[in-house]
């Protein structure tokens, strides 16, 4: 078996080519299971410095096949250097039935859009801290961390309504680097972070990428 390094996300998914957005959600939340901090099962065999970056692989592979623009765009480019057989990848014929065990575990790209807390806007505008913050050029986890804990919003809450893992939001607010997912990635999660907290996404997006950019 090829190390999980060369390997393709299929590969790393234990999918076949033509596997459907249904198996591919089932894939990555069985993966992520054997995988996070908790399991016995991979604790023994693997260092958490190997399990957190198998498990940021993992999460790559799925972002990108549960997308079908990103999952053609893949395909196509694994045909091209002859490494799947043109024919073989997933041709979409009728939806998957989604049981609802599946939409609690998987990403926000399959939930319906969640209400945000509307009033945590209004205490944005007038804490003086949090304006502070976000005039700052470059804002740090720290930063990132008192803008929340100022609206008295838990990380647990944010990770439950957004779905972005919280060993992702640990990462970010503790200015993690050596864990952060790809920068395509960061920013969505950063997106999705700003949005729930009802602050302005593109001055945190900005601000956290110029500061690690440094």
């Amino acid at each position: 078996m090829k190390p999980y390094q060369k390997q393709n996300h299929y590969e790393l998914l234990e999918l076949s080519p033509d596997a459907s957005p249904l198996e591919i959600r089932r894939a990555y939340k069985n993966a992520f299971e054997l995988y996070k901090d908790e399991s016995f099962a991979s604790y023994s065999f693997f260092p958490p410095e190997e399990r957190k970056e198998i498990l940021s692989r993992l999460e790559e592979a799925y972002l990108i096949l549960i997308n079908p623009v990103s999952r053609a765009e893949y395909d196509s480019k694994m045909i091209e250097t002859g490494i799947l057989e043109e024919g073989t990848q997933y041709c979409h014929k009728a939806k998957d039935p989604i049981s609802i065990y599946d939409i609690r575990e998987t990403h926000s790209d399959l939930l319906a859009p969640r209400r945000q807390p509307e009033h945590l806007k209004q205490i944005v505008s007038q804490n003086p801290l949090i304006q502070e913050i976000m005039a700052q050029d470059t804002l740090t986890g720290a930063d990132l961390t008192t803008i929340r804990t100022e609206l008295g919003v838990s990380l647990e809450k944010i990770a439950e309504v957004t779905n972005v893992r919280i060993a992702v939001l640990h990462a970010i607010e503790e200015d993690a680097l050596e864990l952060f997912p790809p920068m395509v990635y960061l920013k969505g999660f950063l997106r999705s972070y700003a949005r729930y907290l009802q602050v302005d996404e593109n001055i945190i997006i900005n601000g956290y990428i110029k500061r690690i950019e440094k």
